[in-house]
């Protein structure tokens, strides 16, 4: 069971060492990736935004190439997001500028914008996004909130890669992914949904009826845990011999080479019922928030300790890291197993998995959450996007950098704009300063409100004078990165050969990759066939057991971003053609293009604590959704986890805070 630390495998570590046959038989020798052979121009990505670089007084180090080839970006795709997938390495360094104080000395030389705004976010992802929404529709669009983001173009992880391979487009998430239509009218996703003009039925691609049926997930993380059961997924094991199972689950793990000891202990992880804890629903929280999920599986359920490490990757993908050092409240409240009979509540698991066989109520937009997102960016500036508010017109159209500035705006976006430095006076005596890097340069303007709506790992060095139990609750919070690699293909007769749509394995690089069923929008509707082009997606978190929360977070990053695109792209074909090779995957033929997403502090940890405090101390986000002079804080990790409904919330609540300061 060794297999299940994929940082014990040294398939897992960067390495660029190559022979000159490897190269030939892996493709690296064709330069697809690196070539801008899929025409960019055809899809009109709004050059003027695309084409300039991300904020940094280190540009001049993060320069590009004269072909905008940047050895650690790597090839971005093409459209709108060309440029601006995941933390490229222009905004990784203005990031690491700001960890390093290297704004401190030129921000009392800040140029002064002579502008004063109603309210300033710092963060144009989801929670920035919704506060802004907010703000505008209970103010009346009478007041001026401008956002301010680091990031080239605004979304945050709610952003796509674009391919054009053989004619055909193709879109996958950068990041953040999976949407329910909202059913409770009360929460603010429902209104969301309801004022951007988001359907509440999706169409989406089917193979032709002479082509053999085949399940696809309709997103890409569910079929890993809660809809698992399918002949569709397959489970590669390298021992006693490379082999696939297929559905695994689905056959009781009667078709895997664990012992029959392991098979009982991972089908009583997923079944059996006890209630070690007799109390309320808020006491059973506070129970499991004293200790990991690893913990409780280990220690309550005696469960033997291969199954925390089979579901650590799981776990580590939704909520940053593994069972070992994440609350087991945090498992609990996205129904992980090892739960039932636990809650007086309904078996959650189990209610997921027979609603995952219903049409439409989890599913992912093509580029994941970027549907909900550009219609919020739409209803925003609703010149920002070409066309009418319509679904398929905001989702489809092209971005207008010329719209998006305007002083006539009721709401104004400053992309590539990473603030440094915010001063509030806790007594509300006079506006709150904010100064911003764009371009090289500083700028700095008056608000009479701001929302941080960035994460704390860099509120903590721009806010100034932040008190005590802010700065501690700040520092509380730890992190860990993300990588999501989109591998366009020419074709997937191999994945069709093999009947899967969706495969798992421990060891080597990362743990899972799927394709999903194309939502069709509009005059986007990709061939879902063998033969024609599709999107491969790997999701691979960094968990390595063994060390703290911080330590591992920090050991994760500092894998992360020392890798080169090429290392990645090594990593990723000698994998493919470890698992397809023998089904006639052919990397050198089948695939198109690499986009990876590099999210250096995609998630905040939530260890023990998080959610209830401990040693008699509030819980940090307690104290950082209280408002600090004219500054509130908004973002998802005060909730202990990113998803796009934790966002809304937050930005909701910190878009409140200071209209009532107003």
């Amino acid at each position: 069971m060794s297999n299940f630390h994929t940082s014990e495998n040294p398939d897992a570590r960067p390495t660029s060492a190559v022979s000159a046959s490897e190269d030939k038989e892996l493709g690296i020798h064709t330069e697809i990736t690196r070539r801008d052979f899929l025409n960019a121009a055809a899809l009109g990505s709004g050059a003027a935004l695309l084409g300039s670089a991300a904020p940094s007084v280190l540009r001049a180090a993060a320069r590009a190439p004269a072909d905008d080839w940047n050895p650690w970006t790597g090839y971005a795709g093409v459209g709108d997001y060309a440029r601006s997938n995941g933390n490229t390495f222009e905004v990784m360094s203005a990031g690491h500028g700001m960890r390093d104080h290297m704004y401190e000395q030129a921000i009392a030389a800040a140029t002064e914008t002579g502008e004063t705004y109603d309210l300033v976010i710092a963060g144009g992802g989801y929670s920035g996004v919704v506060a802004a929404y907010t703000f505008l529709k209970k103010t009346g669009r009478e007041r001026q909130c401008l956002i301010l983001d680091n990031h080239p173009i605004m979304g945050g992880e709610a952003k796509r890669n674009e391919f054009l391979v053989r004619g055909e487009r193709l879109i996958g998430p950068q990041g953040s992914n999976e949407s329910v239509v909202p059913e409770d009218s009360e929460h603010p996703m429902a209104q969301i949904w309801k004022d951007v003009g988001l359907p509440r039925q999706f169409e989406f691609a089917k193979l032709a009826p002479e082509r053999k049926s085949m399940e696809f997930p309709r997103d890409n993380y569910m079929y890993l845990l809660w809809g698992d059961k399918s002949e569709n997924h397959g489970f590669f094991f390298d021992t006693p011999t490379p082999h696939w199972a297929t559905n695994p689950w689905g056959r009781e793990l009667a078709n895997t080479p664990w012992d029959d000891a392991l098979k009982r202990d991972m089908l009583r992880w997923r079944n059996e019922r006890q209630r070690p804890f007799d109390g309320d629903e808020t006491a059973l929280k506070k129970w499991l928030d004293t200790m990991t999920y690893n913990d409780f599986l280990t220690d309550y359920r005696k469960l033997r300790p291969e199954v925390a490490e089979y579901v650590d990757p799981i776990l580590a993908a939704g909520l940053g890291l593994g069972s070992d050092v994440i609350s087991a409240n945090a498992a609990y409240y996205f129904s992980y197993p090892g739960f039932q009979g636990l809650s007086r509540q309904p078996d959650f698991i189990q209610v997921k998995g027979e609603k995952l066989k219903s049409a439409e109520w989890i599913f992912s937009f093509p580029g994941g959450n970027d549907g909900t997102m550009r219609g919020l960016l739409k209803w925003l500036i609703p010149d920002m996007i070409e066309g009418r508010s319509q679904f398929p017109d905001f989702y489809l159209g092209k971005f207008r950098p010329d719209a998006m500035d305007r002083p006539t705006n009721p709401c104004r976006m400053r992309p590539g704009s990473t603030v440094v430095r915010v001063i509030s006076d806790p007594d509300r005596k006079g506006p709150a300063t904010v100064v911003y890097a764009r371009d090289g340069k500083l700028y700095s303007l008056r608000a009479k409100t701001v929302i941080w709506a960035g994460a704390s790992w860099s509120a903590k060095y721009a806010v100034q004078n932040l008190p005590q139990d802010y700065r501690a609750a700040m520092e509380s919070f730890t992190r860990a990165p993300m990588l999501i690699a989109n591998v366009a293909l020419d074709n997937w007769r191999f994945l069709y050969k093999l009947g899967y749509t969706a495969c798992s394995w421990r060891g080597g690089f990362g743990y899972t990759a799927n394709m999903v069923s194309p939502m069709y929008v509009g005059d986007y509707r990709p061939r879902l066939d063998p033969d024609s082009p599709a999107l491969l997606t790997f999701y691979v978190p960094f968990n390595r057991r063994g060390h703290s929360r911080l330590e591992q977070g920090a050991l994760a990053r500092q894998e992360m971003f020392a890798t080169s695109y090429r290392d990645y792209e090594l990593q990723i074909r000698r994998q493919m053609v470890k698992l397809f090779g023998d089904a006639g995957f052919d990397p050198s033929r089948d695939i198109a293009g690499i986009v990876l997403n590099r999210w250096g502090h995609a998630y905040v940890t939530a260890g023990p604590g998080f959610f209830f405090g401990k040693d008699g101390k509030p819980a940090p986000s307690d104290v950082l959704r209280q408002p600090l002079g004219r500054l509130a804080f908004a973002h998802s990790e005060l909730s202990g986890h990113q998803n796009a409904n934790a966002a809304a919330l937050e930005g909701q609540r910190a878009a409140e805070q200071v209209l009532a300061m107003l």
